[in-house]
């Protein structure tokens, strides 16, 4: 017994030992390494990404990764490398294609407190980035103060900087407009700039009087956010993606609020949905997409299937190679044999010298919708969401009201996702393996599907929690 609990507290005490010795975020590597690890990465991104060069010539974006290579003259953090291999994913204009931390990075800063610039704060239309929380010990910033320069660095100058970072499809900036929104600014500013103990800024009051202050750093595990108080919505049904209730607008009005075509028990929650629709007469329908980042193609032809009165069909190919079975595009077992399983249970012909499939979506007779639809949308509504807003506008003469959609109104690459591991820092890039096609007659110019009705919010509509795309809504069913 003694001998087997000596073992034991050994074993013990070198788990413990191996569990406190944690992943060094400040680690360098030497410029050697991180060339090399651009190199692989644009080597292999460009030979797996099924559609690289749509926005961004070949020679061009050869061109980028040779300078971005010229400017690595010391060694670099993970963060740092993570900058520029994320700059060159940014340019092939696919806001499926990202670049993220190692899993030892993720790992260790999860719990780590680091220092962040202590405001929320929101771009207007104009782009004008606007206070709208201080979490600082300096009142005399206010929200609604306008942001002039950080650590002397003009706001235009940042948000360049900060979106050459940020992936969206083709040329799209709403996406990049709305990613950086409330909280998420700062962790954009320190991720290009750098995690500081204080932040120098300079502001414009409402007044128009300019003001600088140096604001202490906040801890990002003590970060919060508060926002105006809206309007408290009852639903009648809900899932932990969806939401059904209705809405007063001189008619009564069906609102469905879809914050991702993830989760489950969607055959259930549409089912009811539309039922109750039908049973009360309601000739109107809300479908709200925004902030709405996508998830399953058969959810979101679940939704199609009540709102358009034809059977609908999602095109997706990919050249026909092993670029699924090879080895440095890392997959679980499952996704890497989905590939053949479309090639036995789905449509394939061959196009172009691609294999291309589809997914139908099939009309309900007994309680589909046949009423006006109208579509909230903006920058955050990607991928599937992009998808049922081209398709009911197209399809279903639904009406568009919001921002362009961050997802590129004629089709983008997704469906199946693989990861690509750089050698020596061990960054991930997420790479599509399927190009998605739009079944919709629209020319492809790279922005996302633009509103019937465009919603500009200004200041006062921010911070008095204004749904000005809601209001639209009301405006058109009188």
């Amino acid at each position: 017994m003694r001998i087997s609990s000596l073992i034991a507290a050994l074993v013990f005490c070198m788990f413990c030992h191996a569990q406190d010795k944690a992943y060094d975020i400040h680690k360098t590597f030497p410029v050697e390494q991180v060339q090399a690890d651009i190199d692989y990465a644009a080597r292999y991104l460009l030979k797996f990404h099924p559609d690289p060069y749509r926005y961004f010539p070949e020679d061009s974006l050869r061109a980028f990764i040779t300078a971005t290579k010229a400017k690595i003259t010391k060694p670099l953090n993970e963060m740092q490398v993570r900058f520029y291999v994320k700059q060159i994913v940014a340019k092939i204009g696919c806001g499926h294609t990202d670049a993220a931390a190692s899993k030892a990075y993720v790992k260790t800063v999860a719990k780590l407190s680091r220092p962040v610039m202590p405001l929320n704060t929101y771009l207007l239309d104009d782009g004008r980035l606007m206070v709208i929380n201080n979490l600082s010990a300096d009142s005399a910033i206010v929200a609604g103060d306008e942001i002039t320069s950080i650590d002397g660095h003009p706001t235009d100058t940042i948000l360049k900087t900060i979106f050459s970072v940020i992936t969206s499809d083709g040329r799209n900036e709403t996406c990049k407009k709305r990613g950086i929104k409330y909280e998420w600014f700062k962790y954009y500013y320190s991720f290009c700039y750098g995690f500081k103990s204080s932040y120098n800024l300079s502001v414009k009051h409402s007044n128009g009087s300019l003001y600088t202050s140096k604001l202490e750093a906040i801890s990002s595990l003590k970060d919060t956010l508060i926002l105006p108080k809206q309007d408290s919505v009852t639903p009648l049904h809900q899932t932990k993606t969806c939401r059904y209730s209705i809405l007063e607008a001189g008619k009564p009005v069906a609102v469905i609020d879809v914050n991702s075509f993830g989760g489950k028990h969607w055959n259930r929650f549409f089912r009811r949905t539309f039922r109750d629709i039908r049973r009360r007469g309601i000739e109107h329908v809300v479908i709200d997409l925004r902030d709405n980042g996508g998830g399953k193609i058969n959810n979101g032809l679940k939704l199609m299937s009540y709102l358009i009165p034809k059977t609908v069909k999602v095109p997706f190919d990919r050249k026909p190679n092993l670029i699924p079975f090879n080895g440095r595009l890392k997959m679980d077992i499952g996704t890497r044999i989905t590939p053949l399983l479309f090639t036995f249970f789905l449509p394939e012909i061959p196009k172009k010298g691609r294999l291309r499939h589809f997914f139908f979506g099939f009309p309900k007779q007994r309680n589909g919708f046949r009423g006006t639809t109208y579509v909230l949308v903006n920058g955050k509504s990607f991928s599937m969401s992009c998808i049922a807003a081209a398709y009911l506008k197209h399809k279903a003469q639904a009406v568009i009201i919001g921002d362009e959609t961050g997802g590129n109104v004629a089709g983008s690459n997704a469906i199946l996702t693989g990861s690509l591991f750089l050698p020596n820092t061990h960054v991930k890039i997420f790479v599509p393996v399927y190009h998605i096609y739009h079944d919709i007659d629209v020319e492809n110019t790279g922005h996302g599907l633009m509103p019937d009705y465009r919603t500009i919010y200004g200041k006062q509509d921010i911070l008095e929690g204004s749904d000005l795309d809601m209001k639209k809504v009301k405006e058109l069913v009188k």
